[in-house]
């Protein structure tokens, strides 16, 4: 992987406080540093997982960034880059973590104080590049952890920008996709299109082949979440609680003919933002290009 273009992929962690305590029994509890003159205890590197070769710091191919070497804070400011590591370090760590960083997560407002079993329990997550480190996963259901993993990451183009795992009989089962980073970029664009209420020409838009009904599901659900995100954001006006929306969504550029299973799917979609609060929406799907 070209290392300029190095992306985040954002890893959430989960597991019950008895495994928590299995997790500081096999690994430690972390090496406590100060911050704002608190001890806190998250400095735990991968590497207490699955253990790095021992080399020469002075051997520029193998040398890494000590930025990158711990379960720690990192806050940089946007034009700073973090150094790479070396070249033999990257291809060892592709090999035995899955990806080519050590744990990293981010403050957007700068370090504050987060602890081990926060970051285990879920909530906040943390930054690897490249890939998730699903070998790292691995390794540690088979030291007999269980836990459940969900990642994403909004610059990946391929079927690994989203996915998830969890531990089942020992082993760490994971899936990525079906939809890749470039159909959930496209989803994007459908979104915004139909809320601006541009003329949309579905013959001419870039035609997504839908695999099965679990990715036509994903498509649809991603949709959803970004009508939504952009009704709250458009703020549009709102009577009696409802929100009308005169214009129909097109969904005829999703080729279905994959797909064997297209029961249970509504001729509406429900966008609506916040229902607790009254926001209620519905809008209207064309599917009539569908062979159903």
């Amino acid at each position: 992987m070209d290392r300029e273009n190095w992306i985040e992929f954002l890893n959430i962690i989960t597991m019950d406080d008895e495994n928590i305590e299995k997790f500081k029994k096999l690994y430690g509890e972390g090496e406590q540093h100060l911050i704002c003159d608190v001890l806190v205890d998250t400095k735990i590197s991968f590497s207490t997982i699955i253990p790095e070769p021992a080399k020469n710091g002075s051997d520029k191919n193998w040398v890494d960034n000590s930025r990158q070497d711990i379960w720690s804070f990192r806050h940089f400011a946007e034009e700073e880059k973090p150094e790479p590591v070396g070249r033999e370090l990257e291809i060892w760590r592709y090999e035995n973590w899955g990806t080519p960083s050590d744990l990293l997560y981010d403050s957007l407002e700068g370090p504050d104080i987060r602890s081990l079993e926060g970051l285990l329990k879920g909530e906040y997550g943390f930054y690897t590049f490249g890939r998730p480190p699903f070998k790292v996963y691995e390794k540690m259901a088979a030291d007999g952890l269980v836990f459940e993993i969900r990642w994403w990451c909004d610059q990946a183009y391929d079927e690994w920008f989203t996915g998830k795992g969890q531990v089942e009989k020992g082993r760490f089962q994971y899936h990525v996709g079906p939809m890749t980073g470039d159909e959930n970029l496209q989803m994007q664009l459908v979104a915004h299109d139909f809320l601006d209420c541009s003329e949309e020409d579905t013959d001419n838009q870039k035609r997504i082949v839908v695999k099965n009904r679990e990715h036509l599901d994903q498509l649809l659900k991603e949709l959803q979440r970004y009508v939504k995100t952009n009704l709250y954001m458009q703020r549009k006006i709102i009577e009696e609680n409802t929100i009308t929306l005169s214009n129909v969504l097109d969904l005829n550029f999703l080729d279905v003919s994959n797909v064997t299973d297209l029961s249970n799917l509504s001729e509406y979609l429900d966008v609506s933002p916040f229902p607790d609060n009254g926001w209620f929406c519905k809008i209207k799907l064309d599917t009539s290009k569908w062979k159903k």
